[in-house]
């Protein structure tokens, strides 16, 4: 075979990209003509074999079904490089008519082009956006309008006699006059659109149910080289993986019971042999929440037998196999008597159920219609089940936790509900016409449980009381149950206390409140997070709301109204938010004299709030803030607020942190102060500095008569500083210095002042470790003072010297009336017993050992 020349090898590309390069001409159906380059032509099937097989005249092919804008457009589209325009202004009907035409001219390239711009149109949408998308009104006649569009089984072919609805003597809507297309353009229009979409195109119109339902059930039916089936007993194939992910798992369940001739399931690679998954023994109780599956052991076997397939067969799949077609009881879920329609209530209350077998129950659902309530609760369910569960008890209007339609109150207090009992609730309030009152405090529903509750009462109508304390709800479940509230109209009483809620949280509920006119009492309380700006801006929301009484129990309206005389909120969380608000209504307050708070958390800024307002309040005489963590600062602002405060007798700072820092700001401010007559600062800290601070106001101070310095650190140094204070201080008639290491010096120094000292009536002084040296020397003092009563001396390390010393100053003395020496051991039976001798003939008298 002769080479080819040099020549020749130069002019064949020239010559093979003369030919790519070659212009054909069509005229189209308006007798307009079209050119295309012969490549292009070639790439649709029908040209193509014009080309081929027939003769053009005059060198133009003709095409007379399709105009000449149609044919550019789909040969445009047929382009292998060709992108889609992001912006098109193409309708949904002219789409179509390009598919009628890509049909006609085979070209496969355009037809998936434009099969994807409709599925863009259309997936995701309900059937009101479909119809208003389409241009449709509905034509089913109100009866058919009341059924849910796509409540039969996508599976269902067209022509199938649908549930019968109830009689109807409204006439159906005229449909609006639509574009006539082929029943192949419209099948292959909607060959991208989701499974989903396409049950929704059923509630479009007559026309377009009959045309989703030969395109579902040919996509999900028909088997390779079979025609489509027409009938329910022709059906002996289900695609249960278009199902499932397109949210319709529980049509696998109801395919179990509608379709005779079912024999197989497809999905994931794998293929089920349904009549042995029917004929398998999977009867069993509740399997190994820890291990992903649905069934083990045994049981796992016999069903994994019943599938085919590379692999694993995925749990999706097992679980559809065994709504569809597993017979008894299994996992404790009585899944046979289900999916036959033959249970009208179900308790799967606290079975230990797992997440596999709450989505068995979400797929057979579905195909029930008598089940009205159940009651699924406290089960380790996670979210997402929870959430699909909630989805098709929605759907069937199925009670999922146990509730009644006609009930009026539910409370689940401290039953450990986790954020899947909370979904679950929440989606039975829907149904819930009477309800008033829910109580779910004290469990873990967490900021998940909480969204959904939130999501519940923006639609609920009914319910005025919430609890939801203790729930671990956090910013993200507050934020949520904020948003409600601001479109809420019937919640009065919410209570969030102790749920971790921090300054984001806080402010959604602030501006919530800004909105809100209905909300009556609202606790905040135990939420130690809430502080600084975010605690101010809620406390002004509070104090702004036109509806809000009550905040964390803190009486706003009845403070207002001048109605109490005192309040008691000790130990009750409250914040730095109940405490600005209790400040404002305090300033001018005529008739609140005692207000105790002991207990809370107000920290520094709410000590401070409280004593601005003290600077101008004119009838509190009694105030508790002990053991609020108000440290050094705090009582700073409560300091120089007593120095201008003419009213207050009685003030409780124990158990504060103030330190000697504190301690001595107070002790300035009582140089000063002429009405305060108790003061408390135990637990405080207070060592040797403070202590002496505070026994220099001791010698000018005219007005206090109980002081309570219990359990600081005061030591020898401070007991002498203090002493010597006694000598001179002429009001002071109760002391505490328990707990305080003064030991036998600070003891003696103690009595030294007691010989001298003529108003002190009692004295505490336990748990310092004097000793039979400090004994003694309280002793001495007890012989020649005239007025203490009252003797605490009990845990001191007292021997039988310093008990036999005592004894002897009780004969004596004529004065005290009770002494107290329990836990001082080492005194001995005989020590004990002379001190018993010595104040046997006194009437009265109470002495503890």
């Amino acid at each position: 075979m002769r080479a080819p020349s040099v020549e020749e090898q130069e002019e064949a590309p020239t010559a093979k990209k003369a030919k790519h390069e070659e212009q054909i001409r069509v005229r189209a159906r308006d007798g307009e003509e079209v050119t295309l380059s012969r490549d292009a032509a070639r790439l649709m099937g029908t040209l193509k074999d014009l080309m081929d097989l027939a003769t053009s005249e005059d060198g133009i092919y003709p095409m007379p079904t399709i105009m000449a804008s149609t044919l550019q457009m789909v040969c445009k589209l047929n382009d292998p490089g060709y992108t889609w325009p992001s912006s098109d202004e193409h309708s949904l009907f002219q789409l179509i008519q390009l598919i009628e035409d890509a049909l006609y001219l085979d070209a496969p390239i355009a037809l998936k082009h434009i099969q994807r711009a409709i599925a863009s149109r259309l997936n995701g949408k309900r059937a009101p956006e479909l119809c208003a998308l389409i241009g449709a009104a509905g034509d089913f006649g109100s009866a058919e309008e009341h059924a849910p569009p796509n409540a039969e089984p996508a599976f269902v072919p067209e022509d199938v006699e649908a549930p019968q609805q109830p009689a109807c003597s409204t006439l159906p809507p005229e449909p609006l006059q639509q574009p006539s297309f082929s029943a192949d353009a419209m099948e292959a229009a909607l060959g991208l659109v989701d499974v989903a979409t396409l049950a929704e195109l059923k509630g479009v119109t007559r026309s377009w149910r009959a045309l989703a339902q030969r395109v579902l059930c040919s996509r999900l039916c028909r088997r390779d080289g079979q025609p489509g089936p027409t009938r329910l007993d022709e059906i002996t194939d289900l695609d249960v993986e278009q199902l499932i992910e397109a949210g319709r798992p529980g049509d696998a369940a109801v395919g179990g019971r509608m379709l005779p001739g079912l024999a197989r399931l497809h999905g994931y690679g794998h293929v089920v042999d349904v009549a042995a998954v029917r004929a398998a023994d999977l009867q069993c109780e509740m399997g190994n929440s820890r291990r992903p599956s649905l069934l083990h052991g045994a049981y796992e076997v016999a069903l994994n037998s019943c599938i085919s397939g590379e692999g694993e067969p995925p749990l999706r799949l097992t679980i559809a196999a065994v709504a569809c077609a597993g017979s008894g009881v299994i996992c404790g879920i009585p899944v046979q008597r289900l999916r036959e329609d033959r249970v009208q209530v179900l308790n799967l209350s606290n079975r230990g159920l797992h997440v596999p077998a709450a989505m068995l129950v979400a797929y057979l659902i579905p195909a029930t219609s008598v089940l009205r309530r159940c009651n699924l609760l406290k089960n380790s369910f996670d979210v997402e089940s929870a959430k699909k569960l909630a989805k098709m008890g929605a759907e069937k209007g199925i009670m999922l936790s146990g509730m009644t339609r006609d009930q009026t109150v539910a409370n689940f207090p401290g039953q450990s509900l986790q954020p899947a009992d909370a979904i679950l609730i929440a989606s039975d309030l829907k149904f819930m016409a009477v309800v008033t009152t829910l109580g779910l405090n004290q469990n873990n529903i967490g900021p998940e449980g909480a969204i959904a509750i939130a999501e519940a009462l923006k639609v609920n109508a009914v319910v005025t009381i919430l609890d939801l304390g203790s729930n671990s709800i956090g910013d993200k479940g507050a934020i949520a149950i904020a948003e409600a509230l601001k479109v809420n109209a019937v919640v009065t009483t919410l209570d969030l206390e102790n749920n971790n809620i921090g300054p984001e949280g806080a402010i959604a509920i602030a501006e919530a409140l800004k909105v809100n006119a209905v909300m009556k009492n609202l606790s905040v309380a135990y939420n130690s997070n809430i502080v600084g700006e975010a605690a101010q801006q809620l406390a002004a929301a509070a104090l702004g709301s036109l509806s809000l009484e009550v905040l964390s129990g803190v009486p706003i309206k009845e403070l207002r109204a001048g109605k109490l005389t005192k309040l008691d909120r000790q130990g009750k969380g409250l914040g730095l938010t109940e405490c600005i608000v209790l400040a404002e209504l305090i300033k001018f307050s005529a008739v609140l004299t005692e207000l105790m708070l002991g207990g809370n958390n107000i920290g520094p800024e709410g000590a401070i709030a409280i004593a601005e307002a003290l600077k101008d309040n004119a009838v509190l005489t009694d105030l508790r803030l002990d053991n609020n963590n108000i440290g050094a600062e705090g009582a700073k602002a409560i300091a120089e607020a007593l120095k201008v405060n003419a009213v207050m007798t009685t003030l409780y700072l124990g158990n504060n942190s103030i330190g000697d820092e504190g301690a001595i700001v107070i002790a300035e401010a009582l140089k000063v102060n002429a009405v305060l007559t108790s003061v408390d600062l135990q637990l405080n800290s207070i060592g040797d500095d403070g202590a002496k601070a505070i026994a220099e106001a001791l010698q000018v101070n005219a007005v206090v008569t109980t002081l309570g310095l219990y359990n600081n650190m005061i030591g020898v140094n401070g007991a002498i500083a203090i002493a010597e204070a006694l000598k001179v201080n002429a009001v002071l008639t109760a002391l505490g210095l328990a707990g305080n290491n003064i030991r036998n010096r600070g003891a003696i120094a103690i009595a030294e002042a007691l010989k001298v000292n003529a108003v002190l009536t009692k004295l505490v002084i336990w748990g310092n470790n004097i000793g039979d040296e400090g004994a003694k020397a309280i002793a001495e003092a007890l012989k020649v003072n005239a007025v203490v009563t009252t003797l605490d001396l009990y845990g001191n390390s007292i021997g039988p010297e310093g008990a036999k010393a005592i004894a002897e100053a009780l004969k004596v003395n004529a004065v005290l009336t009770k002494l107290d020496l329990k836990y001082n051991s080492n005194m001995g039976d005989a020590g004990k017993q002379t001190l018993r001798d010595a104040v046997k003939d006194r009437s009265g008298f109470e002495l503890e050992l």
